[in-house]
């Protein structure tokens, strides 16, 4: 069930309607059945996949606080995420594996058949695997008592409104918030409501026009020059940020109008002065995870300089790898990697030469431009991410710089009038995002009077309903769906 449909529009407020009513201790059995629901929706086979890492987690936290003896600890710890990473790697890399070695055998001269699966990717199977795996290491650090309550905990794996793309919610966090009995709160859903509004309008004003010219780019490496290129590259960017940005907020809106907190998941990262910053501001529950999960217990920055370098490529490939079976996400996230190690070595060399030349690194414009930068090296990156293969991906590259021949607006998958349109709709977005580091947008639209603040609300939803992108349920899935 995706998020913009008429389905989930009926799913949610029926959900919400129930849980109210229901008296307290009954509610996690609705929210947990409504969960379940939520994702047979796509496929039932799969629903079963999920269970199974819901009982292992839930075992071995179990076991892991009634282990006397560290090695037994680590045992159970071992046994939950080779268990778990097992059943991700089956169903996301398998094929990728065979095929890398099947490629890396004809590099050889070597005859070698190797079987691949005709399996799909069960939904927001690294989401819920992610989110399991830190209770069990929630559980191992003693930052958290285990969970008796199997329900519960089902549901804190399964809860259907982060569950296909996140937020990577942490046990610490929502956990404990299904014993907290919520009442109804006007306020509080209308939060909630005005945030499913903005995300509802960046996946469908925004993202889902932007892609029409992107996908019709990137899917033909060969016809278009610098240019086109260029155009693509930087709409990508602004669409993978609605289309993520806007499940986000869809699901902590649908969230909140229960009652339920979850954690932010982006804060402007376009508007980051650093490959550093970018990341403590784009997805930041995966961040996060991989802060705490992996950089932290590899060594982190507390190491010598050469240390610390292998430790954010491991990240970084790491993430990469994690976001899809393809080389393409591997380099992807080695750029980024590569992106912090670079930065850090020439920061020196950087402020010595701002000294020697009296730049204001305090000033506003100092600011615009590291931003710039930024963006530049990030939207580079998305090459990658985006292209098909890294076949694609280098051709588009060497395209960026190709500026014979020519195209018109209709070979680009759009007319003038949606292109200027489109530009117009990422201008009102960038000024929004502004206005929002200043002002807050929901508490700014609270303190209008009643007339203004409805207002606003009809202006975004007309908006959507007569100039929105509607498609397909392939069209118009989430990016991050296929993660």
């Amino acid at each position: 069930m995706l998020f913009n449909t008429i389905e989930y529009i009926l799913f949610l407020p029926c959900i919400a309607f129930f849980y109210f009513l229901l008296p307290h201790r009954f509610r996690w059995i609705l929210l947990l059945a409504g969960s379940y629901f939520f994702y047979m929706c796509w496929n039932p086979k799969y629903a079963l996949l999920m269970l199974t890492s819901t009982l292992i987690t839930y075992a071995s936290g179990i076991l892991i606080a009634g282990a006397r003896m560290p090695g037994r600890k680590k045992l159970w710890v071992a046994l939950s995420f080779s268990s778990n990473l097992l059943i991700l790697t089956f169903f996301k890399y398998f094929n990728f594996l065979s095929g890398s070695l099947q490629s890396l055998f004809s590099m050889a001269s070597v005859s070698v058949s190797i079987p691949t699966l005709d399996i799909l990717l069960p939904v927001g199977i690294s989401f819920y695997t992610f989110q399991a795996l830190s209770y069990t290491m929630d559980v191992y650090r003693g930052d958290l008592k285990p969970t008796r309550h199997l329900g519960k905990y089902a549901l804190f794996v399964s809860f259907f409104p982060q569950l296909v793309a996140g937020p990577i919610e942490r046990s610490s966090n929502l956990l404990a918030q299904f014993d907290e009995e919520h009442v109804f709160d006007y306020e509080r859903a209308k939060d909630g409501f005005v945030l499913i509004l903005f995300g509802m309008f960046k996946k469908i004003m925004i993202a889902d026009r932007l892609s029409i010219l992107v996908n019709t780019v990137y899917n033909d490496c060969t016809s278009y020059n610098g240019p086109a290129y260029i155009l693509a590259t930087i709409f990508f960017a602004f669409q993978i940020y609605c289309d993520f940005s806007g499940y986000s907020d869809i699901a902590i809106g649908s969230a909140e109008i229960m009652g339920f907190r979850l954690m932010k998941n982006f804060d402007r990262p376009y508007f980051s002065q650093s490959i550093g910053e970018f990341w403590r501001r784009w997805h930041i529950s995966l961040s996060t995870w991989f802060r705490d999960y992996l950089y932290i217990p590899l060594g982190g920055s507390r190491c010598s300089a050469a240390r610390w370098a292998f430790n954010i490529m491991v990240v970084f490939l790491v993430s990469g790898l994690w976001h899809g079976a393809n080389w393409t996400f591997v380099i992807w996230g080695c750029l980024h990697g590569i992106y912090q190690v670079i930065g850090k070595a020439l920061r020196p060399a950087k402020n010595r030469l701002y000294q020697a030349i009296g730049l204001n690194t305090g000033g506003k414009l100092y600011a615009a431009g590291s931003a710039v930068c930024t963006f530049i090296l990030v939207d580079f990156a998305w090459i990658f991410f985006r292209a098909n293969s890294v076949q694609d991906a280098f051709g588009i590259i060497l395209g960026l710089f190709r500026f014979e021949g020519g195209w018109t607006f209709g070979t680009l998958g759009m007319q003038k009038p949606d292109l200027l349109f489109s530009l117009f709709v990422i201008a009102g977005l960038v000024l929004l995002e502004m206005l929002q580091k200043y002002f807050g947008s929901r508490a700014w639209i609270q303190k209008r009077s009643l007339p203004v603040r409805w207002g606003i609300y009809l202006l975004f939803l007309f908006s959507m309903i007569l100039f929105g992108k509607y498609g397909s349920l392939t069209e118009s899935s989430f990016i991050y769906f296929q993660f």
